[in-house]
C-alpha cells in the first residue's frame, strides 16, 4: 500500500508539473464558465426581474428572482463535467507516443497510473470551481447558507467528478485513438448540458425532458448545490444516492476495462 501511494504521488506530481508549465489551459478553463455566467446570467436575470406580467411565473419556475445565483450551480457543475470527461486525453496521448509503455515497463504500480490521473482531475476540477466561485461571488452570486453551500459544492462536485473521471480513463484505454475519444466526448457534452437543470428548473422542462434529466448525473449535482445557495427545500440524500449508484456503475466498467488493458 505504501508503494502504491508513493507511486501515485510521484505520477500525480508529473501532472502538476504539466499544469504549472501549461497555465493557458487553466486560464481558458476558468474563462469558459465565466463567459456563460457573465453573459447568460445578466441576460436572463434582467428578464426574470423586469418582465411585466410574467415575473411571477418565471419566479415560480426558477424558484428565485436572482437568476445569477440560480445559474451558478449549473455552471459550476458543467465546469466539473468538462474537466472530468476530458480527463483521459493525456493518457491517450501517452499511449500513442509510447510513453505509457515506458511507465508500464517501470517498477511503478500499474494501478498508480490510473489513480494518479484520477486524483489530479479531482484536485484540478475543485481548484477551478473554487476560482470560478470566488469570481461569481464578486459578480453578485449570493449563498443563503455559505458553509452549507461550500460543502455542497465540494461533496456533490467530487461525487460527479469521480464517476465521470473514471469513465473517461476507461475510454482512454479502450478506444483505439484520440480522434474517436474527441468525437464521443464532444457529442456528449451538449446533450448533457441541455438535458439538465442548468438554465431552468427541472419542473419547467417539457415532460420528456424531465424524464431524461432525471437520469442525467449533472441533475443530481446541480439541484442540491442550487438548493444550498438559494435556501430552498431539497433532497440531498436522494441526489447523493443517485450519484453514488452512478459512480459504482462507472467504477465497475472501468475495472473491467483496465484489468484487460493493463495486464
Amino acid at each position: 500500500m505504501s508503494q502504491l501511494l508513493a507511486d501515485t504521488w510521484a505520477l500525480t506530481r508529473r501532472w502538476l508539473v504539466h499544469l504549472r508549465r501549461d497555465r493557458m489551459s487553466l486560464t481558458l478553463g476558468i474563462i469558459q464558465p465565466l463567459v456563460l455566467l457573465t453573459l447568460v446570467g445578466p441576460l436572463l436575470h434582467h428578464v426574470v426581474r423586469d418582465a411585466e406580467g410574467v415575473r411571477a411565473e418565471l419566479i415560480a419556475r426558477f424558484r428565485t428572482d436572482d437568476y445569477l445565483t440560480f445559474l451558478y450551480s449549473g455552471i459550476a457543475v458543467f465546469t466539473i463535467l468538462v474537466n472530468s470527461i476530458l480527463g483521459g486525453i493525456p493518457v491517450i496521448f501517452d499511449r500513442e507516443t509510447g510513453f505509457l509503455d515506458k511507465i508500464l515497463a517501470s517498477p511503478a504500480s500499474r494501478l498508480s497510473i490510473v489513480a494518479s490521473r484520477f486524483v489530479y482531475v479531482i484536485l484540478y476540477s475543485l481548484l477551478q470551481v473554487g476560482i470560478v466561485t470566488v469570481v461569481a461571488l464578486a459578480l453578485g452570486v449570493r449563498a443563503a447558507a455559505p458553509l452549507e453551500a461550500a460543502l455542497a459544492v465540494l461533496a456533490f462536485g467530487t461525487l460527479l467528478c469521480a464517476g465521470i473521471s473514471v469513465l473517461s480513463l476507461a475510454l482512454a484505454f479502450k478506444l483505439p485513438h484520440h480522434s474517436i475519444f474527441f468525437a464521443i466526448t464532444g457529442f456528449l457534452l451538449s446533450p448533457l448540458l441541455v438535458l439538465s437543470p442548468t438554465f431552468v428548473a427541472r419542473e419547467a422542462m417539457p415532460g420528456w425532458m424531465q424524464a431524461v434529466a432525471a437520469w442525467n448525473p449533472m441533475t443530481h449535482a446541480i439541484e442540491p448545490i442550487r438548493a444550498a445557495f438559494l435556501g430552498t427545500p431539497a433532497t440531498p440524500w436522494t441526489s447523493a444516492a443517485a450519484l453514488l449508484a452512478f459512480d459504482v456503475v462507472c467504477f465497475a466498467f472501468a475495472v473491467r476495462v483496465l484489468k484487460r488493458n493493463l495486464e
